[in-house]
């Protein structure tokens, strides 16, 4: 508990002072110059505040299986340490968010400017026609996607539906979609005040060739992400 509250009185300020300050700067900034003037720095904060007041680490395993050109990357999602650590392994990823984040006062903008794709999960048919839309508008840009097909945060032992956004993507693009695991949740488990030491584990798993039906590629999903 002693870690935990040094970790949040000690990580969080520094956080939102900073987002603050770089806020002029930001909203009219491009993609790329937020990543690497907001994004990345704040997730090298978060990971040093986790590893020195948290006890918390992270490895990296099977980037290598990664294959070349634009992808689908499609995490389960635990807490909200993945939403941040794509940023220092890609510098061409978007990720799709709930399109309410958009809306927030100072994220919204930085979520904006680095081109989010927006989600309206109260509109099921809405959500797909707008997720496609603007994915193919990143990829003719050249961007891969991240996407997490649970739509919500849940440990391995909860079971939920995922989503049908990544297939959508994964049909209307015709690009490879590689299922990435991570544990974040026995760390830093969600709602929850208290962060575990240990070291989480993001595992890239093999990709997905283009060209399942819906009900092969979920099955395929599945169980690539689990094993």
């Amino acid at each position: 508990m002693i870690r935990s509250i040094l970790f949040n009185f000690i990580f969080w300020p520094i956080f939102i002072l900073y987002l603050t300050l770089l806020y002029p700067i930001i909203y009219f900034s491009s993609a790329k110059t937020t990543l690497h003037l907001a994004y990345i720095p704040v997730t090298k904060w978060l990971f040093f505040c986790l590893k020195h007041f948290a006890k918390i680490d992270y490895k990296i395993l099977n980037k290598n299986k990664i294959p070349e050109g634009q992808i689908i990357i499609g995490c389960n999602h635990q807490s909200a340490w993945e939403t941040f650590v794509f940023s220092m392994l890609f510098d061409n990823l978007v990720p799709v968010v709930k399109k309410e984040l958009l809306k927030k006062p100072i994220a919204g903008i930085y979520m904006k400017r680095l081109e989010c794709i927006p989600v309206d999960r109260e509109s099921p048919v809405k959500a797909i026609k707008t997720l496609i839309k603007y994915s193919k508008e990143a990829y003719a840009k050249g961007k891969s996607i991240l996407i997490f097909p649970n739509g919500t945060r849940a440990s391995d032992e909860e079971h939920t539906e995922y989503k049908s956004g990544i297939y959508a993507i994964y049909r209307s693009l015709g690009i490879p979609v590689v299922p990435a695991h991570v544990n974040s949740g026995k760390y830093w488990p969600r709602n929850s005040f208290k962060k575990n030491p240990g070291t989480i584990i993001l595992d890239f798993k093999d990709h997905i060739y283009p060209g399942l039906s819906k009900d092969e590629f979920f099955k395929e999903f599945e169980e690539k992400l689990l094993n």
